[in-house]
């Protein structure tokens, strides 16, 4: 199945949902300060364990950075 994850097309083997996936992708990290979209549309932290990705959907993950 591919997907594509802020721009780079990403092969995944099995089907997953939001929450496995974004924990995979920061390598375990807690996922603090991020936000997620899936085909353009902002999923709630508390969605992503019930959200599974399927073929051609597309993911951006946005981190949240301090500054002015």
């Amino acid at each position: 199945m591919n997907i594509k994850i802020n721009g780079e097309v990403l092969e995944l083997n099995e089907k997953t949902n939001l929450s496995e996936f974004v924990t995979h992708r920061l390598n375990g990290k807690e996922p603090r300060g991020i936000a997620v979209a899936l085909n353009d549309m902002i999923i709630p932290k508390s969605k992503w364990n019930e959200t599974i990705l399927s073929e051609n959907d597309n993911v951006e993950i946005v981190h949240a950075v301090q500054g002015g």
